[in-house]
């Protein structure tokens, strides 16, 4: 009699895991299927000015990290006016103005050597973003600033900068700041 019992609630658990999978299965194949219709569709940024704050845009970005597996540094793009600059030039070339133009352009981006610098660029910056200045690594740390268009003049300009006593807690993205917003102020043409 127990085990009868027994069988019958080992059913139930069998019948229960079995829905469980069928639902997970049908739920993981509906959102495939979602997401190929939805890239054949023209994004809300397309027809409307929209601002960084916008809910449609937000949506906008949020269909495309979902459908068009982007990775961090494809993400760097993922803000309204880059969106906007990438399908005008697409549409221009007589692509269509879908989520799927703009995934298939991250998926031939990312084929390029311009990608793989711009991705070192992107980590360098990420890496030196929240470092503190400190002049014993300044010659390994310059690299950063070298990419960003840095002259020779520049970079031992804003290394004396960073030497300042008072500019030793910054850290370089601080210290960045501060520097352009003191060359900023010296301009004559304001």
């Amino acid at each position: 009699m127990k085990r009868k019992g027994s069988m019958k609630r080992m059913s139930k658990l069998l019948l229960i895991f079995s829905v469980l999978m069928l639902t997970g299965i049908c739920c993981f194949g509906q959102e495939g299927l979602d997401c190929e219709k939805i890239l054949d569709r023209e994004p809300y940024f397309v027809r409307h000015k929209s601002g960084e704050k916008d809910l449609a845009l937000k949506r906008d970005i949020e269909i495309l990290k979902r459908c068009g597996n982007f990775d961090p540094v494809d993400s760097a793009f993922l803000k309204g006016a880059m969106l906007g600059t990438l399908m005008l030039q697409e549409v221009r070339a007589g692509k269509p103005a879908t989520y799927r133009t703009i995934v298939n352009f991250f998926r031939d981006f990312r084929k390029t050597p311009e990608y793989k610098d711009f991705s070192y660029g992107l980590s360098m910056y990420r890496k030196l973003g929240g470092k503190k200045v400190n002049l014993k690594d300044w010659e390994m740390d310059k690299e950063l600033f070298v990419r960003m268009g840095f002259t020779v003049n520049d970079l031992e300009d804003f290394k004396n900068f960073i030497a300042q006593p008072d500019h030793s807690e910054l850290t370089y993205m601080q210290a960045f700041s501060q520097y352009m917003s003191e060359i900023e102020a010296m301009r004559v043409d304001k």
